[in-house]
């Protein structure tokens, strides 16, 4: 493989580990709501991982999305712009 297309099988292990780190996203933030609900501090370390696990798992919505793109995407070096202009060249 190039490099510049996933196969189907790298989507697959991505969004399965995706979905396995928001579940344990949501657990903290239950954890979170259930301890603040019952008049418990929160540890700052939880406070911690849930934004940095909110953080991951966007990422990786992010590269699961970029994966799953069409291959036929245009060279990204080339633009729709025009071009200076050019002197005729029947000049």
């Amino acid at each position: 493989m190039d490099g510049s297309h996933a196969a189907p099988d790298d989507a697959g292990i991505a969004a399965a580990g995706r979905a396995s780190l928001a579940a344990q996203l949501r657990q903290l933030e239950d954890f979170a709501a259930r301890a603040a609900s019952e008049g418990e501090s929160v540890p700052p370390q939880a406070t911690e991982m849930i934004a940095h696990l909110r953080e991951i798992v966007q990422a990786l919505d992010g590269l699961t999305a970029s994966m799953t793109e069409p291959a036929t995407r245009q060279d990204p070096n080339a633009s729709d712009a025009p071009g200076p202009a050019r002197p005729d060249d029947d000049a």
